[in-house]
């Protein structure tokens, strides 16, 4: 995974901190300040989420996958959808 973080350098440090907690850190770029006169400027890192074995409670370096679903919009009743709160028959569940 590559993100990009953009701040002042403190910013991006602690955000650094952070990351640590929950990704392993492959890669973590020099502070490249912005053009003009601002404060600001960007980290590049390559990092991979940390996944927790069921029971150990230990980390590792496995791949995660993730579903993700948008609440900003109303979701669209599908027939035949198990995960459907209007159950098709009429009664609702």
């Amino acid at each position: 995974m590559k993100l990009r973080l953009i701040g002042t350098e403190a910013e991006c440090a602690a955000a650094i901190v952070a990351l640590a907690a929950g990704f392993e850190l492959r890669e973590v770029s020099g502070f490249y300040p912005n053009r003009g006169a601002t404060v600001l400027g960007r980290v590049y890192v390559d990092a991979e989420p940390w996944q927790v074995h069921a029971g150990s409670g230990r980390p590792s370096t496995g791949r995660v996958r993730a579903t993700t679903r948008r609440t900003d919009q109303h979701r669209r009743e599908v027939p035949g959808d198990p995960n459907s709160p209007l159950d098709r028959t009429g009664d609702q569940s």
